[in-house]
C-alpha cells in the first residue's frame, strides 16, 4: 500500500470483507503507520458501539456499509495530514547491517543483545534504539539472543509478522521470496502475530517449538522440533532432514552464492537428508544429484538440475 490511503479498502477491512492479499496489505501498511492504526482502532470501537445499539430509523443510502465508509472518511479527513506529518517527524534514522550471499555477520546492540545475521540478509536498527523502545527490522534470516528488559520488550518486524521477545533466544527466517515467516525458539518463548494485527494476541511459541506465519497473517500451531538443526547455520552448517529439493536449493544458492534451478519440475518434491559444512560446491552438487537421482549442468555460477533420464 502506498502513502495514499484507499478508504474503500479500509472500509472492507473494518467489515471483515477483505480478501487474504488485501488484508495482508492493510496490516502491513498499518504496521508502518502507528497513528493510522490508532485512528482505525477508534473507528472500530465506534462501529462496535453503534452495532450494539438499535437504530429506529436510517436515512436512505446509509446502510451499515454506507455508515462504515462515512465513519472512515470523517475520521480520516481530519487525520490524514497528521498521519503524514507525524510519520515523517517520528520516523527514526536507521542503521543498516547487510550481508552478501555466502557471508554472515555478528552484531551486538548497545543493550547487550547479540544477533547473528545469516547470508543475503538485512537488518535495520533505529538510531534511537533502546531510548524508549527496542525494535529491529529484518529481511532474511537472523538469530537473536536478547538482553531482557521487561520495561522495553524487544520486537522483530519481519515480512508480514512481528515477533515479541518474552525473554529468549530464537531464530527468524523471512526472505522476500518465501511467503512464510518462520520462528524457532531455542530458549524461553516469543509471541508471533501479524504485522498491524489490531487486537491480535498472537501465537506464543516456546522453547523447542517452531511456528510459521503465512501471507494471510495466520500462524500455524507450534510444533516440537530440534532447534539446533534449524539454527545450525549460526555455526556454519546447513542441515536438511527429509527436505524437498525445492526448499533446499534456495538455501544452498544463498550459502554458495550460486544460481540453482530446477530444469525438471518433477524434481521439486524429491526429498533428501543432507548436512553441509563448507564443502566445495561441486561436492555438494554431486551429493544432491546422487540422493535425488538427478543430474546437473553447470555454466559458471548457474546450475540446473534435470531428471537423470531426461534428454535436452
Amino acid at each position: 500500500m502506498t502513502e495514499e490511503l484507499d478508504w474503500r479498502l479500509l472500509d472492507r477491512f473494518l467489515a471483515g470483507e477483505c480478501s487474504a492479499p488485501e488484508r495482508a496489505t492493510v496490516l502491513a501498511w498499518l504496521d508502518g503507520h502507528p497513528f493510522a492504526a490508532q485512528y482505525l482502532e477508534a473507528v472500530r470501537h465506534t462501529l462496535a458501539e453503534r452495532d450494539a445499539k438499535p437504530s429506529p430509523r436510517r436515512r436512505p443510502g446509509m446502510g451499515s456499509n454506507g455508515f462504515r465508509i462515512a465513519a472512515v472518511l470523517v475520521l480520516a479527513a481530519g487525520a490524514a495530514a497528521l498521519w503524514r506529518v507525524e510519520s515523517l517527524r517520528r520516523a527514526p534514522a536507521m542503521r543498516e547491517f547487510a550481508t552478501a550471499r555466502g557471508r554472515r555477520a555478528a552484531i551486538e546492540l548497545a543493550d547487550g543483545t547479540r544477533i547473528v545475521l545469516s547470508v543475503d540478509s538485512k537488518l535495520r536498527v533505529p538510531a534511537d534504539y533502546g531510548r524508549t523502545t527496542r525494535a529491529v527490522y529484518l529481511e532474511g534470516e537472523a538469530y537473536f539472543a536478547i538482553a531482557h528488559d521487561a520495561a522495553k520488550p524487544f520486537a522483530v518486524h519481519a515480512g508480514q509478522g512481528v515477533i515479541w521477545d518474552l525473554g529468549t533466544r530464537f531464530g527468524v527466517r523471512a526472505y522476500a521470496d518465501e511467503q512464510d515467516v518462520e520462528v524457532v525458539v531455542a530458549d524461553g518463548k516469543v509471541r508471533l502475530r501479524a504485522a498491524g494485527g489490531l487486537g491480535s494476541a498472537g501465537q506464543v511459541v516456546r522453547e523447542g517449538e517452531l511456528s510459521r506465519l503465512d501471507h494471510t497473517g495466520v500462524a500455524s500451531l507450534p510444533r516440537r522440533v530440534d532447534p539446533q538443526r534449524y539454527l545450525a547455520w549460526t555455526a556454519g552448517r546447513l542441515v536438511f532432514q527429509d527436505a524437498p529439493l525445492r526448499d533446499v536449493l534456495p538455501q544452498l544458492a544463498r550459502w554458495y552464492d550460486a544460481d540453482l534451478t530446477l530444469g525438471s519440475p518433477a524434481l521439486a518434491d524429491r526429498r533428501l537428508t543432507l548436512s553441509v559444512r563448507g564443502e566445495p560446491v561441486v561436492q555438494v552438487l554431486d551429493a544432491i544429484a546422487l540422493l535425488t537421482h538427478a543430474r546437473y549442468e553447470r555454466a559458471g555460477r548457474s546450475v540446473t538440475f534435470y531428471l537423470s533420464t531426461t534428454k535436452r
